[in-house]
């Protein structure tokens, strides 16, 4: 039997013949199916035909490889499919596959699959309008687009929801060993987009500066440390693993921020009443500092004691980087800035 089909994308018409052909007549479309895509077994989908084209002796799936994967398991001896008529090459081919899938959910490696073919095969206009009829908004196109100039065990990480996508490109320029051994950390861990970035820069120059392997950096010290602590959640774990590439990183910033605190601890009046907060990583010359009381006597007495501390000392809380000049040994703090017994 035979009938026409209107693409829902198009307003050509295809010419079908509707038959049955034995499954090892069928090959999959190259380039243009991942058969790692999860197939969802849908009761109505299977009683679909396959839509096919014939070359040579050959079926080219062009739409209902994941139905023709699972009618394959079932060892079926003949699959319906509706075989198209009409002349294609292999560029008509794939733009018509994608077009035939335009109208559903496409999964990650789908996207990644079909936008790399049109990058390789079509030009820059019709990669443009394919791109559209695709739908996939701007800042995604850009991501994968990233993607397609990434080593293929980076690629597999983002398709495994492992590695955010933005990241994976800064990774690039990583071994095989090294990418491996961050793309386990953020696997045993949810780390946001900020720190999976700063974490696949940091980790790498630490392990460099140490001579050490980055996996070797990961398995033992203070980073096994904080991953074997079962007094600790998976968020408090990520904060620390962040914290303490940090610190590694950058020893400068962890030595201020240590004398930072000690100085703080001896100025601060009243802890439980007053807490003193600096800008983040000292950027910024300015120190925030948040009163608790209850009434106002209270407050006033907090601001007093706060008035009485002396102006060296606040301006080394206010930009612990600066080269505050001390007083002379002969120093005398007027009223003003002398503390109060």
């Amino acid at each position: 039997m035979s009938g026409t089909k209107k693409s829902s994308r198009s307003t050509a018409e295809l010419k079908l013949r509707f038959t049955r052909i034995a499954p090892d007549k069928f090959v999959l479309p190259e380039g243009l199916f991942d058969e790692r895509v999860p197939i969802h077994n849908s009761a109505p989908a299977q009683f679909l035909p396959i839509i096919v084209y014939r070359k040579n002796s050959a079926y080219i799936i062009i739409d209902g490889c994941k139905r023709f994967s699972i009618l394959k398991k079932r060892r079926r001896n003949k699959v319906v499919c509706a075989i198209i008529e009409s002349t294609l090459d292999p560029i008509k081919m794939g733009l018509l596959r994608m077009e035939l899938n335009s109208n559903r959910q496409l999964h990650a490696r789908e996207k990644f699959l079909f936008l790399g073919w049109l990058k390789s095969c079509c030009n820059e206009k019709t990669y443009r309008e394919q791109i559209e009829k695709l739908r996939l908004p701007a800042n995604e196109r850009h991501e994968y687009e990233q993607l397609l100039v990434c080593k293929p065990w980076l690629v597999e990480a983002v398709m495994q929801a492992t590695l955010d996508p933005a990241v994976a490109p800064e990774m690039n320029h990583l071994s095989e060993t090294d990418a491996g051994a961050l793309i386990g950390l953020f696997s045993s861990l949810a780390f946001s987009r900020q720190m999976q970035r700063e974490l696949s820069e940091w980790l790498p120059e630490i392990a460099f500066l140490r001579k050490t392997a980055l996996s070797t950096l990961l398995d033992s010290g203070s980073f096994a440390d904080i991953l074997a602590e079962t007094r600790l959640n998976d968020p408090q774990k990520t904060a620390k693993i962040h914290d303490e590439a940090h610190s590694l990183r950058f020893p400068l910033y962890s030595t201020t921020k240590k004398t930072w605190t000690e100085q703080a601890r001896r100025i601060n009046p009243d802890p439980s009443k007053v807490i003193f907060q600096p800008s983040p990583y000292f950027e910024k010359s300015s120190l925030e500092i948040r009163i608790k009381a209850e009434d106002a006597e209270e407050i006033q007495r907090i601001v007093q004691q706060l008035a009485s501390v002396d102006l060296y000392k606040w301006q080394e809380l206010i930009d612990p980087a600066a080269r505050v000049t001390p007083p002379p040994s002969n120093y005398q703090p007027d009223e003003k800035n002398s503390p109060k017994n």
